[in-house]
């Protein structure tokens, strides 16, 4: 039984250098418009700032405040999940069949607990801000 019980220990320790998730908080929003001009002022844009989300450290999904990036059942392609120095932590959603594609990307290695984070959805927008591990 004392086997059993540091088995589950190991387990747990092991996951836990990367099974913390990230809540991230919107700081800046701008979406690309039909000219080929970036809009701050579009009412996507604006309705985005501040909000916060979270990111599944493991399955790459966002959710919160209409932050969705795994749109018609596709789950993102999550790279880097696990903590290592000097990479950011990143995934990407490819929509077939006209291959639109969400990217998040978050600067793990940035010092102190905000880590920069950069958002480009399917629809054109582009968001950054700061999260944090909880």
């Amino acid at each position: 039984m004392l086997k059993f019980y540091f088995a589950i220990l190991i387990i747990g320790v092991s996951q836990s250098s990367f099974a913390e998730d990230f809540k991230c908080k919107v700081i800046s929003s701008v979406k690309l418009e039909n000219n080929g001009r970036i809009s701050s002022t579009n009412t996507v844009a604006v309705n985005e700032l501040g909000k916060e989300f979270t990111v599944n450290r493991l399955t790459g999904i966002m959710s919160g405040s209409g932050f969705v990036n795994n749109m018609s059942g596709v789950a993102p392609t999550v790279f880097n999940y696990i903590k290592s120095e000097g990479n950011s932590y990143s995934a990407i959603t490819i929509y077939k069949p006209n291959y639109t594609i969400d990217f998040l990307e978050i600067k793990e290695f940035v010092e102190g607990s905000e880590k920069p984070f950069l958002y480009r959805g399917a629809w054109g927008e582009l968001v950054t801000g700061l999260c944090e591990y909880y």
